[in-house]
């Protein structure tokens, strides 16, 4: 699992590659992306979540795109947290999920 460390309250943009399981990529071109943020895998909901429209899919055909967090995103409890990525084809089911990864978020340093 990848992780990603950023500081609370720091904007970041994500780039995810979704891969399959001989790891080539997924065409994402066509699919309908969700991106979530969970304290816990178990959990039901997410603290943090973005929408297909808020995803840059330039490389989607190589299973590349972009999503940015803003800081207020970000600015949760110092933990670490796990994400997903979500995709969906044509009648709306999940098909497709990748990898957990994992979103580290350590205390700002404030003056």
């Amino acid at each position: 699992m990848a992780k990603i460390i950023l500081k609370q309250g720091e904007a970041k943009t994500l780039t995810l590659t979704v891969t399959d399981q001989s790891g080539v990529a997924v065409d994402l071109s066509g699919a309908t992306l969700l991106l979530g943020v969970k304290k816990d895998k178990g959990e039901v909901a997410y603290i943090v979540s973005k929408l297909d429209a808020a995803f840059t899919k330039t490389l989607a055909e190589l299973g590349v795109v972009t999503v940015n967090l803003s800081a207020t995103d970000t600015n949760q409890p110092e933990g670490t947290y796990t994400g997903e990525l979500r995709c969906a084809w044509g009648d709306g089911a999940v098909t497709e999920k990748s990898a957990d990864f994992y979103l580290q978020i350590r205390r700002a340093v404030t003056a």
